[in-house]
């Protein structure tokens, strides 16, 4: 049974600005999935929408990620052999999101 993970990262960037900043930055995105043996095989944007795709440990996660003006969403099934990592990986995805929608210092 899969295990559905819903994680949200606020923002004051508004939509367009957090987008930019999401698409911008998915080459450092891939560089830290492969530190920890993990690779994004798929990765389409449609508008404000990416469906993606992440291959670890012979399984593929398939999410998504939504990005609204003051929130970015993202949705994933964990199969169930990797639900253990649940909280692990929200935590990752969370700090990951914070650094990269966070305002430039003045």
């Amino acid at each position: 049974m899969a295990k559905p993970v819903s994680i949200t990262v606020s923002h004051d960037l508004g939509r367009e600005a957090a987008l930019a900043r999401l698409q911008g930055g998915i080459d450092r995105i891939r560089d830290k999935l492969g530190l920890v043996k993990m690779q994004l095989v798929e990765e389409s944007w449609s508008g404000n929408t990416l469906q993606f795709a992440v291959a670890a440990l012979g399984y593929t996660v398939r999410g998504r990620l939504d990005v609204e003006d003051t929130l970015v969403r993202i949705e994933v099934m964990l199969p169930w052999v990797l639900a253990v990592f649940a909280e692990k990986l929200k935590l990752g995805v969370e700090k990951q999101g914070q650094i990269l929608l966070e305002k430039p210092r003045a």
